[in-house]
């Protein structure tokens, strides 16, 4: 009997554990999901510096300057950015200055470069309103001891960027999970065989590994295997030292279906055998000395829609993920769907915004086996169980395949 869906994900969830942490150099971080607290063993900026190329000078001095009432200073020093004055300003004196550099002792204020006329030592202001704002004052963006990023974030450009200013060059990550992927079935053969009678590619191992890479995973493609359960079981074996198990094709109920018979073979226990959605029904989960095996089916578009809902949100936990889920909003169908709904159905389709309406429509070939619509989507519908056809213009609630 079928479970339903939100049983079948609380039971995958409570299976398995996050991943273990490692040190990664700061350039390959990219997409890691960070496992440390990181706190802030400095202010930033560290000292009181210039935001622009001019004259550092007593902020109060230039004030009312104007092109009708200019002041007259001299120029006492140049700072470059990584330079340090140790001569002060002093009203009457002003200290050239480059974007970055520390303010010198006594400037209260930076007059803009393009504000000035430079006649040798002699600096003449034409326009000081605002000076003491141009300055990056000591610690205005993070204060020594700030906990700045949490565990579970993943590190983009920005959160790169700050691990850099902190000094974290080798900070910690969660290991990723490891994924093996088989595709099992007489009729597969590999992406690049000729195809004869009855035979087609295994497209399933690529798609899956491309959507478990984006959950974060490592794969491991381990190939095709025929119709045969010692077979199947080897396979699964030699990647013993992989998380995550994930086969595809064989876990239904016809006489080729073969993954639970190999589960009996391995001592897989198992947790439960159906989903009530549509499409990927079929979906035989077990586990093993705490590693998680699960049999999508063979049909590209459900193994694709059983990867989503089931396997995404184990791989997120695992890889240390605060959030596991895609955001889901409130839309507008653009076209009626005409199907009558028994189990939860999910269905590719293309989804936008206009005006203040998000709009959805239901994309075509949506049979099991077809992939074109998965190729265009960018969202799927959420169709809830025992649904009559649903017009154009009905509520509906649409999961985003983008964050």
């Amino acid at each position: 009997m079928a479970i339903k869906l939100e049983i079948a994900q609380e039971i995958l969830l409570n299976s398995v554990n996050v991943m273990p942490k490692e040190r990664v150099t700061l350039s390959d971080c990219w997409h890691r999901v960070l496992a440390e607290t990181v706190v802030s063993d400095i202010d930033f900026p560290p000292f009181d510096r210039s935001p622009l190329d001019g004259y550092a000078l007593v902020a109060e001095e230039v004030a009312n300057a104007a092109p009708d009432n200019p002041v007259v200073l001299r120029q006492i020093d140049n700072i470059p950015a990584g330079g340090l004055s140790q001569k002060p300003v002093t009203p009457g004196t002003a200290c050239r200055i480059m974007t970055g550099a520390p303010l010198p002792p006594g400037a209260t204020g930076v007059v803009r470069l393009e504000d000035t006329v430079v006649d040798g030592e002699m600096v003449t202001v034409l326009e000081g309103k605002g000076a003491n704002k141009n300055i990056c004052f000591r610690g205005e963006e993070i204060c020594q001891g700030e906990e700045l990023i949490s565990p579970g974030t993943v590190i983009n450009a920005g959160v790169m960027g700050m691990l850099a200013v902190l000094g974290k060059g080798r900070p910690f990550v969660f290991c990723k999970p490891r994924v093996a992927l088989i595709a099992t079935g007489s009729e597969i053969v590999p992406v690049d065989f000729p195809l004869s009678l009855g035979k087609i590619r295994n497209s399933n191992s690529y798609m899956l590994s491309a959507l478990a890479s984006e959950a974060g995973a490592q794969i491991v493609l381990m190939g095709n295997a025929a119709d045969d359960v010692d077979q199947i079981a080897h396979l699964l074996e030699a990647a013993s030292d992989c998380d995550v198990f994930m086969t595809t094709g064989g876990a239904s109920v016809g006489d080729y279906d073969l993954i639970g018979e190999v589960y009996k073979k391995l001592g897989i226990t198992v947790l439960f055998d159906r989903v009530s959605i549509k499409p990927g029904m079929p979906v035989l989960a077990g586990l093993r000395e705490d590693k998680l095996f699960l049999g999508l089916s063979g049909n590209p578009a459900a193994a694709a829609i059983s990867f989503e809902q089931l396997v995404r949100p184990v791989l997120l936990k695992m890889g240390g993920r605060k959030v596991w889920w895609r955001p889901r909003v409130k839309a507008v169908l653009a076209a009626a769907f005409n199907k009558k709904t028994g189990a939860k159905r999910f269905v590719w389709a293309r989804c936008w915004q206009k005006n203040n309406d998000i709009l959805a429509e239901p994309l075509y070939f949506q049979s099991n086996g077809m992939l074109k619509s998965a190729m265009a989507a960018n969202s799927l519908i959420v169709i809830p169980e025992d649904t009559p056809p649903l017009p154009a213009g009905a509520e509906v609630e649409v999961i985003l395949l983008s964050d």
